[in-house]
């Protein structure tokens, strides 16, 4: 990426080229999530009278622990995380020069919780602390990360007066609920939680007109 990057500030020197790169790591600020399902959404999504609704569903109380409701159970979305490279010509002559991108095909674990619910982060590893954790991982599917990549190389066109955008897209899996701790029978604290596990990501580019 840092060679790439050298290579168009040349061209920006030379041929008029503007580069520009946008980035987003947590899931939870990629530009675009879509449900295959028109009716699932993202715990972020849902309001408070909402989770205390799905909260209020959990009726069987627990002597000591946490009791767990599924809002959202493997439901499947299509995703744009990022815009990896915008290019814009803005001169009169055609460029063209060569990229090397690497395409993954992963499974990535994310989460993200509200409330009583809290995640805890050791290093590059996130988990929902406390006992919570090991009762969410047992209510749904999750994976670890593992990965296989591949490059690619190829020629990119850029022609007087347009763009081309390079945007990481893929697939994945949305798990969310809500969840009550129980300490004597009493319910003590409550939140909101949710996975994400990325399961396909790719490359694509996009050519236009400035």
């Amino acid at each position: 990426m840092k060679k790439l990057g050298l290579i168009a500030i040349m061209f920006l020197m030379i041929g008029g080229i503007v580069v520009t790169e946008v980035l987003a790591e947590d899931y939870q600020n990629y530009q675009e999530i879509v449900f295959d399902s028109d009716d699932a959404k993202l715990l972020k999504e849902y309001t408070t009278n909402e989770l205390t609704d799905y909260k209020d569903q959990i009726k069987k109380r627990k002597f000591m622990g946490w009791k767990i409701d599924i809002i959202n159970d493997n439901e499947e979305v299509e995703f744009v995380s990022e815009t990896k490279l915008k290019i814009y010509n803005n001169g009169f002559s055609t460029i063209k020069h060569d990229i090397t991108l690497t395409t993954k095909e992963e499974t990535k674990y994310q989460l993200s919780a509200t409330g009583g619910i809290k995640v805890k982060v050791s290093g590059n590893v996130k988990k929902f602390k406390g006992t919570v954790d090991a009762d969410i991982k047992a209510s749904v599917s999750y994976s670890t990360i593992t990965s296989s990549t591949e490059n690619y190389e190829f020629e990119i066109v850029v022609d007087p007066l347009t763009f081309v955008k390079i945007v990481t897209r893929g697939k994945g899996i949305i798990n969310n609920g809500v969840g009550k701790y129980y300490f004597f029978w009493i319910n003590t604290t409550s939140g909101g939680w949710e996975t994400f596990t990325v399961t396909t990501e790719y490359y694509e580019i996009i050519k236009d007109r400035i």
